[in-house]
């Protein structure tokens, strides 16, 4: 069996318990996890068989519980709030997480079904009311996030300290394939030195620690009728707020990074001393986003000159305590 029918065995297995398997199945494509569109009659689903390509994710994210968790925050957002998310579904046992078991590979594979929601991913930069919109969508998920009660059992991974220096590890192997070099790896590590003090400064109360997307870039929202709505959560986990407004910010032309802020603002109050934190959170989650293309070699020359960039206009500016946000993107 072929990966690729082996992955079309697991859907139609999967759609089986949930009592579609009727469904017309497409293909979309496989990074964090293999996807497919479903159409049935009139609806249409996203299935999500939770396997990475290799080397792109540890484990954790594949774990049972942290998928149900994940689908958890989901049903509740679709619940509770008037943001618009992929609502989950669940199967013919009401579970939220399905397992599969292929004849042969003695591996079990975890799947998860959830509505489809319209919109159009965004090709070209957004403008500032785009920006600000995306704040307003971002402060609306904080803010359920501060006052949300977790369900028993509730279990995702933590953007902190930790995960910070597993991220740079991570990109060490770099340095030996002169991907990176030891000078800018050296620079690396004495930014995340300066990052890790300033989030032990910071503590974990709920107004500025909670459950986060922490994955929100150009591809994981969609606009609908100048909508924005927000996808894939399967990277959502405990962090900083900020972190979330940082992992999002890095993606926006510095140019309407201010109206990013503002449309945040008419939500959630920022700390007097926000920009430093954000910034340093910043560098933070570009790391971390490194740390998860370093592995792939399509994305080695971006991962190289990525690293360039950071290390000679972002962190020589955060170590001499000057701001770089709104000038360098």
């Amino acid at each position: 069996m072929t990966q690729t029918s082996a992955y079309d065995y697991i859907a139609k297995a999967a759609l089986d318990q949930y009592g579609m398997a009727q469904g017309q199945l497409w293909f979309l494509g496989h990074s964090g996890s293999v996807t497919f569109c479903v159409e049935m009659q009139e609806k249409k689903f996203l299935l999500r068989i939770h396997q990475a390509i290799s080397g792109l994710q540890d484990n954790a994210w594949q774990r049972p519980d942290v998928i149900k968790s994940e689908l958890l925050w989901l049903a509740a957002l679709h619940r509770d709030t008037e943001i618009v998310v992929q609502e989950p579904v669940k199967n013919l046992q009401d579970e939220w997480v399905t397992q599969v078991l292929t004849d042969e590979i003695t591996e079990v594979f975890y799947c998860s079904l959830l509505h489809w929601i319209d919109g159009n991913i965004l090709n070209a930069q957004r403008t500032p009311q785009q920006a600000y919109q995306l704040g307003l969508l971002l402060a609306r998920l904080h803010q359920y996030s501060s006052q949300w009660q977790l369900p028993p059992n509730f279990v995702r991974p933590a953007y902190d300290q930790n995960r910070l220096q597993a991220a740079l590890l991570a990109l060490y192997p770099a340095v030996l394939q002169e991907l990176i070099s030891a000078e800018n790896y050296k620079i690396l590590e004495v930014a995340v030195s300066r990052v890790q003090s300033m989030i032990e400064t910071l503590g974990k109360t709920q107004d500025i620690w909670g459950l986060i997307h922490a994955d929100l870039h150009e591809g994981n929202y969609l606009l609908h009728n100048e909508e924005f709505r927000p996808i894939d959560f399967a990277l959502c986990g405990f962090g900083y707020y900020l972190y979330d407004v940082a992992s999002s910010l890095q993606y926006l032309l510095p140019t309407v990074r201010a109206s990013f802020f503002e449309g945040y603002q008419t939500i959630r109050k920022l700390p007097e001393n926000y920009l430093q934190i954000t910034e340093g959170f910043l560098i933070m989650a570009l790391i971390e986003v490194l740390s998860f293309h370093v592995n792939n070699p399509q994305e080695h020359e971006g991962v190289s000159e990525t690293v360039k960039y950071v290390t000679r206009e972002h962190i020589p500016q955060y170590l001499k305590g000057e701001s770089f946000l709104f000038d360098k993107y």
